[in-house]
C-alpha cells in the first residue's frame, strides 16, 4: 500500500468520525430541544388546578410578591417578587391603589376574565381576598358585566390606550404580601405567569 493511499485511508477515517460525531451532537441537540420542550409544558401546567382546556381551571400565583411600603412614614426598598423595581416612593403609605396591567385592550380583544388578589396586608392588619371580574368587550371598546367582591373597592379600568388594568385600594402598603390567581371563564384564556404588571399610585387610575 502506498503512501498516498495511507493518507487518504487516515483522511477518509477522519472524516467518517466527523460525521459520526456530528451525527451523535444531532441526536443530542435533538433531545435538549424535546427536554427543553417538556420543561416548558411541565412548567406551564404544573400551578394549573383543573383541565387546562375548560372553563374553571385554575392557574396559581400567576403575581406574587412582597411589598415593603410605598413611603412615609417608612422606609422604600426590599420588595420583591413581582414588586421587585416597580415600586415609587410615593411619600405616603396609606390609602394607596395597586394596578395591575393585563394583556387585554378594549381596542382589540374581546374575552372575560376572573383574578383573585389574596394576600396579608400587616400594615392594617387586614386579610386581602379580591375578585374581580368582566368583559373586555372589543365591539364596543369597553369593559361590561363586571362584578367585583372584597373589601379593599376592587375594580377594573381602562387606560387610555385601551390596557384592561386591575385595581385594588390598599390602606396601609407597609408589609403586604399578595399573590394573585386567574380562572377561565366564559370565553377567556388562561392567563399566564409574569403577565401582569404592577404600578402604586395615590390617583384611582393610571397610564401604562
Amino acid at each position: 500500500m502506498s503512501l498516498t493511499q495511507d493518507i487518504a485511508n487516515v483522511v477518509q477515517a477522519a472524516e467518517n468520525m466527523t460525521a459520526t460525531v456530528a451525527g451523535k451532537m444531532g441526536q443530542i441537540d435533538q433531545r435538549i430541544d424535546a427536554a427543553e420542550t417538556e420543561f416548558d409544558a411541565w412548567r406551564s401546567e404544573k400551578d394549573v388546578t383543573g383541565d387546562i382546556n375548560v372553563n374553571g381551571a385554575m392557574r396559581l400565583n400567576i403575581f406574587q410578591g412582597f411589598l415593603h411600603s410605598t413611603g412615609a412614614p417608612y422606609s422604600t426598598g426590599g420588595d420583591s417578587g413581582g414588586f421587585a423595581g416597580k415600586i415609587d416612593d410615593l411619600g405616603a403609605s396609606t390609602n394607596v391603589y395597586l394596578h395591575f396591567k393585563t394583556p387585554m385592550n378594549i381596542n382589540t380583544h374581546s374575552e372575560m376574565f376572573w383574578f383573585n388578589i389574596r394576600g396579608y396586608c400587616y400594615g392594617a392588619a387586614k386579610i386581602i381576598d379580591e375578585v374581580i371580574t368582566g368583559y373586555c368587550y372589543a365591539t364596543s371598546n369597553s369593559l361590561i358585566s363586571k362584578a367585583n367582591s372584597g373589601g379593599m373597592s376592587p375594580d377594573s379600568y381602562a387606560d387610555s390606550a385601551g390596557n384592561v388594568i386591575l385595581r385594588i385600594l390598599v390602606p396601609n402598603t407597609y408589609y403586604n404580601s399578595i399573590c394573585i390567581d386567574t380562572m377561565r371563564v366564559g370565553n377567556g384564556r388562561l392567563f399566564n405567569a409574569g403577565d401582569l404588571e404592577v404600578k402604586a399610585s395615590l390617583a384611582d387610575t393610571v397610564e401604562f
